[in-house]
């Protein structure tokens, strides 16, 4: 994929000027475009981390890319995150939905390459607006998070 060759030939470049850096694993963040569709993944998809022996939890969240949801362009966004149930670690995500989701994914990428934990996205800060984003309230990162760890609670 161009994105891992990317950061590899980052990697390689700099350390001809000895400045050390290394890639620590690739996560694997991958977004297209079918119709009028996103679908995006990152990481470990549930089939995935169960065939590793995780224990997982999974947040599902849904809301319109727009707020009020009757604004031009609004369309449904669904965010899945998939976490390690006993340490909250984020493993994977999937993105479904209104085309704002192939950033979205990005972020779930940059989650888990840092091991994020479901309390750490609960708490993510994200800049809404109503053209751009879903509502501050509704945001479907964030819940999807939320969702998980009321699921762990029980």
């Amino acid at each position: 994929m161009a994105s891992i060759s990317t950061a590899e030939a980052r990697v390689a470049g700099i350390n001809l000027f000895s400045i050390r850096r290394t890639i620590t694993g690739v996560i694997g963040v991958f977004s297209t475009f079918l119709g009028k569709k996103t679908f995006a993944a990152a990481g470990l998809t549930e089939r995935e981390a169960k065939q590793k022996g995780y224990q997982i939890v999974i947040g599902d969240a849904e809301s319109i890319n727009r707020h009020p949801g009757g604004m031009p362009g609004a369309e449904t966004l669904k965010v899945r995150l998939i976490f390690e149930a006993g340490s909250k670690v984020v493993l994977g995500g999937q993105i479904y939905g209104a085309t704002s989701g192939g950033e979205l994914i990005n972020v779930v990428g940059a989650l888990i390459s840092q091991n994020s934990t479901a309390e750490d996205i609960v708490l993510f800060q994200a800049g809404t607006h109503p053209a751009l984003t879903a509502s501050p309230v509704a945001y479907q990162l964030v819940n999807a998070a939320e969702n998980a760890l009321v699921k762990m609670a029980f």
